[in-house]
């Protein structure tokens, strides 16, 4: 039997290696777009409430709205601003049509209210934060927020059309001006 050797250049090898690997994380990297998104939080006074926006850079994706409503539930950065909305909330999903924003989210947004007490100040700051933030984009003029997929019944024994019991979300939200600190 004739043996066979085969001599590997590994400097060659493991130079190539790396160069494939460089090359292949710059396309990466550059299919990566980070956006400046406004997110709007809850501030108070003594005698007001309003919603004041705070910037954030995200990573632009097909999930783009998504991302903006989970960083709306991780809270403000800001320590004089308020989260609008409980940390326990999911986004099942956002979808957009013909301008309109539709935002299923999970049965703890009106499940837990172990974080932020259901009224109607906190009811009118949690729609129109998400409604705010939303239409901040040229594409979204009006918000319909739906909870596990739907727009009416029960869960939990909760109304789902009531939201936390005072404004309820029983049609499309445009964008609410007034709600906003004025500079």
């Amino acid at each position: 039997m004739k043996k066979i050797t085969i001599k590997i250049n590994f400097s060659f090898f493991f130079t190539s290696l790396l160069l494939l690997t460089a090359i292949l994380f710059s396309f990466s990297a550059c299919s990566l777009k980070t956006v400046d998104v406004t997110l709007y939080f809850a501030k108070y006074t003594e005698t007001d409430f309003y919603l004041k926006p705070e910037t954030r850079k995200i990573i632009s994706d097909k999930n783009l709205y998504k991302k903006v409503l989970e960083e709306l539930v991780k809270g403000p950065q800001n320590k004089e601003l308020y989260p609008t909305l409980p940390s326990s909330t999911k986004i099942n999903s956002v979808v957009v049509e013909d301008e309109l924003a539709t935002v299923d989210l999970g049965k703890e947004i009106i499940t837990d209210n172990s974080e932020i007490p259901h009224s109607s100040t906190t009811e009118i700051l949690a729609i129109y934060s998400i409604v705010n933030t939303l239409t901040e984009f040229e594409d979204i003029k009006r918000v319909k927020i739906t909870i596990d997929g739907m727009e009416s019944g029960k869960i939990d024994g909760m109304n789902i059309e009531d939201f936390w019991g005072h404004v309820g979300i029983y049609e499309e939200f445009t964008r609410n001006e007034d709600i906003i600190e004025k500079a």
